[in-house]
């Protein structure tokens, strides 16, 4: 294998994979990055085996060939290197050498046959997704799945492509989020399947921007138990969680009748002050809700300190006390675009549901947050 690049070009075709590469991991193989040189094009190939990532660029290729390099030390010497034309070469040895104008270094490689070979099973349905669309379902919904390794079924978001929807879901039992677009058409193919949080996170990053492309489009299939993303240059393959999703429509109210309307800033800014005083486990904040105004509270009892603050709001019932995280609500609001929120209330005892004061065009984007009670 015998190749010419830049650095920057290099650099951030191996960024577009090195995030699939696992921390820990018994199966030393996969802490490396797969390298196939063909012609002028090199493919540069990550996984952990339940989710694969492959980029291409363009190189001056000199002769075909293939090896897998250790990324972590790739990574740390790219970084460090201005940009600069780069040469790679790989020896009779299994070496892989990196010449620069003014630099050699030498990485130690493993044969391509030594590295897992990801087979991709026949798609039950195809279709095309506008980059803008699926990056801003993903960043609505990818924050509040669960970590929780006893709950599988929770760590990813659940995809719903219906006749006339495409929703996403996602929850970790103490908060929802639910977006649905109604602009989307599968009337062909309708599936579910729950995509895993990793790959989801891979998928953003590898995303364009409008500013590159504003046209763009993911190539987006489902089979059995895969789904495959194909952007521009990369694809991202990934294993979905086996198990059935909770029927999640079951823990959204349909009858508070009480509405709060807050601006989002100065909510976000008044929890984040009185929070410091919550407790470090619970992070417990205390919103008392009345008349055309909030006010937010904390305390901590042991070292003694305690804060309160009180905003305005549109509000005109009963009075309220209610407890939530604190940072489950920065959260939400963080995901939120419009100025003002709403919030829909029962009681101090049921969940509540967040909506943007408006939504936009075509969508549907409700959050959910169950309360922690209060101590008398």
């Amino acid at each position: 294998m015998d190749f010419t690049t830049s650095k920057n070009d290099f650099y951030k075709g191996l960024q577009k994979v090195i995030g699939v590469i696992p921390s820990k991991t018994t199966i030393p193989i996969l802490e490396n990055i797969l390298l196939e040189l063909n012609e002028n094009t090199l493919q540069l190939t990550g996984t952990d085996l339940e989710i694969c990532v492959s980029t291409e660029l363009k190189v001056n290729g000199v002769q075909n060939g293939s090896c897998t390099v250790p990324a972590k030390s790739l990574n740390d010497i790219l970084r460090e290197l201005p940009d600069v034309p780069l040469k790679l070469t790989l020896d009779e040895e299994g070496k892989l050498h990196l010449k620069t104008e003014k630099g050699f270094y030498k990485l130690m490689s493993q044969p391509k046959e030594e590295f897992p070979s990801i087979v991709v099973e026949e798609s039950e349905g195809d279709m095309e997704i506008d980059n803008n669309f699926l990056s801003r379902m993903i960043d609505k919904t990818v924050f509040a799945v669960s970590h929780d390794e006893l709950r599988p079924t929770l760590m990813g978001v659940y995809f719903q492509l219906n006749e006339n929807e495409f929703r996403c879901v996602a929850t970790d039992g103490h908060r929802l989020v639910r977006i649905a677009n109604t602009a989307f058409r599968a009337s062909e193919f309708q599936k579910s399947v729950i995509v895993p949080t990793k790959a989801l996170n891979l998928i953003s990053k590898n995303l364009e921007s409008p500013s590159e492309k504003e046209d763009s489009k993911v190539k987006f299939s489902i089979g059995e138990n895969h789904v495959i993303f194909r952007m521009t240059d990369t694809y991202v393959y990934s294993k979905v969680i086996e198990g059935q999703y909770p029927k999640y429509e079951n823990v959204i109210p349909n009858n508070n009748d009480k509405k709060l309307v807050v601006n989002k800033d100065e909510l976000a800014s008044s929890v984040k002050r009185v929070s410091i005083f919550s407790n470090i486990i619970t992070h417990q904040i205390k919103c008392s809700v009345e008349e055309n105004s909030v006010r937010i509270s904390s305390e901590d009892i042991e070292y003694g300190g305690e804060g309160n603050e009180v905003i305005s709001a549109k509000y005109n019932d009963e009075p309220l006390d209610i407890g939530y995280n604190a940072n489950y609500i920065l959260d939400m609001l963080k995901h939120m675009d419009t100025e003002e929120i709403q919030f829909l209330l029962k009681d101090s005892v049921s969940a509540a549901i967040i909506y943007p004061i408006a939504q936009r065009p075509n969508e549907d984007l409700m959050m959910l947050i169950m309360p922690i009670r209060l101590n008398d």
